[in-house]
């Protein structure tokens, strides 16, 4: 059996068993039970959701809302828009209110980007239901919307799990599995790969490429950031490629993987020349990266030398011992 979309549940009637209706909501329409619609159980939990056109500028996103910046703009929206400007707002959002808060009448829990759309067209109203759910409750909801969008990534969604328990919403990955009714091991994994963003200069770096980048990939960055042998060679290119303009994802997920894979350059032996004839070097001291000093003295010196052989000893020999003295 198809599935109803979360628009059409908080439509639903709580006394009733009519059928989900298509038609846009209207400020008559009945006490709707939020949760216990989405979930099918008798948890008790219901909300009258008031309808409400509203004045998209007096709303800003919930603070643990899942839709990154990116999301917002006239290019990223410019369909929605244009589909709200002829045929009006198809779904309703879904908004908490806010109290204390200058300018701010409403927070907005899911819906976003239909709110930002009406903003972009003069006149228009977001239309939203009002609830007072709690922010677990809110999570819950946000959650089921975003199972019936097509548009938000995985790996956007391991984002939001995640900024819920960095939040204090959820205090455990368990608790956020059960709450939101998915397998712990589908919530752990998606943890992980938002660990991924945690570390600044990767975050920065990738940020502008959230929509695109997917569980795997962040995935098998997680992977070499925390090999303590490649976690500094990803930051360091992270940074490099931080000061370029308009890197494309691929090249920054290559160029990465490259990096964790070099090798890191062993120090090398230094010599230096105290006497030669010609070309040929014929007195030579050689300092280790272990710190162990080697003199060298072909068999040719002392004839080539002559006189000034022992000064010439004398002095490769004075150098060896500060070199000792210091180390």
């Amino acid at each position: 059996m198809k599935k109803p979309k979360l628009s059409e549940l908080v439509k639903s009637n709580t006394r009733g068993s009519e059928a989900p209706t298509q038609k846009v909501q209207t400020p008559s329409d009945p006490v709707i039970p939020a949760v216990d619609a989405v979930q099918g159980t008798n948890t008790a939990i219901q909300r009258t959701l008031k309808y409400k056109e509203i004045d998209p500028g007096k709303c800003r996103p919930w603070a643990h809302h899942n839709r990154p910046d990116a999301w917002l703009t006239p290019d990223a929206c410019s369909s929605l828009i244009e589909s709200i400007r002829k045929e009006g707002q198809q779904e309703l959002g879904l908004v908490r209110e806010v109290k204390g808060e200058e300018g701010i009448d409403y927070e907005v829990i899911f819906g976003m980007r239909r709110c930002y759309a009406a903003s972009q067209i003069d006149g228009a109203k977001f239309k939203a239901r009002v609830t007072d759910a709690s922010d677990q409750e809110c999570a819950l909801l946000m959650h089921v919307e975003n199972e019936e969008s097509e548009d938000i990534s995985e790996f956007e969604k391991a984002l939001s799990f995640d900024e819920l328990i960095r939040a204090g919403v959820f205090k455990t990955q368990t608790e956020l599995a059960d709450s939101l009714r998915v397998k712990k091991p589908y919530i752990s994994k998606l943890m992980k790969a938002a660990r991924l963003f945690h570390v600044d200069e990767v975050r920065e770096l990738l940020k502008p490429h959230t929509r695109e980048l997917s569980t795997q990939k962040a995935l098998e960055l997680q992977v070499l950031l925390e090999d303590k042998k490649s976690a500094s060679k990803v930051i360091n290119k992270a940074l490099e490629l931080g000061s370029e303009e308009g890197v494309a994802l691929p090249r920054i997920l290559t160029e990465l993987k490259a990096a964790a894979a070099t090798r890191a350059s062993k120090p090398s032996a230094k010599e230096k020349v105290y006497f030669k004839h010609g070309s040929k070097r014929l007195v030579t001291t050689t300092s280790r990266p272990n710190g162990k000093l080697t003199l060298t003295i072909e068999a040719d010196f002392a004839k080539r030398a002559g006189d000034k052989a022992e000064s010439i000893l004398n002095e490769a020999v004075r150098d060896m011992l500060a070199t000792t003295a210091e180390s």
